[in-house]
């Protein structure tokens, strides 16, 4: 017997979208609704499920896996409360001249 396949995705892949142009790629990845990830070079990267890389492809994209990542909860450690999110926004912006509203 088969098992189900996971109601949530166990892996993340990160990837660059190809296509006969710039373009194209980044009409494919806005048309499925795919979110971007910044890239240095301007190519058009993203981090995607295994769905998604299928609906790329099925788009008619080269997809280039460069990196594979667990889906697993976030560190604990790394998540701000909100005084130590606005001490350090002070910290950033001190010495920066502010209008105060009226």
């Amino acid at each position: 017997m088969q098992e189900d396949p996971p109601s949530h995705p166990q892996m993340r892949f990160e990837a660059t979208v190809h296509a006969k142009d710039m373009e194209t790629a980044r009409d494919a990845v806005a048309r499925l609704d795919i979110d971007r990830m910044p890239d240095a070079e301007g190519a058009v990267r993203v981090l995607v499920t295994a769905d998604e890389l299928a609906r790329l492809l099925g788009e008619g994209c080269e997809v280039r896996l460069t990196h594979a990542h667990p889906v697993q909860p976030i560190d604990p450690s790394l998540i701000m409360d909100d005084k130590s999110a606005e001490s350090w926004l002070e910290t950033q912006t001190k010495g920066i001249t502010r209008q105060e509203k009226p």
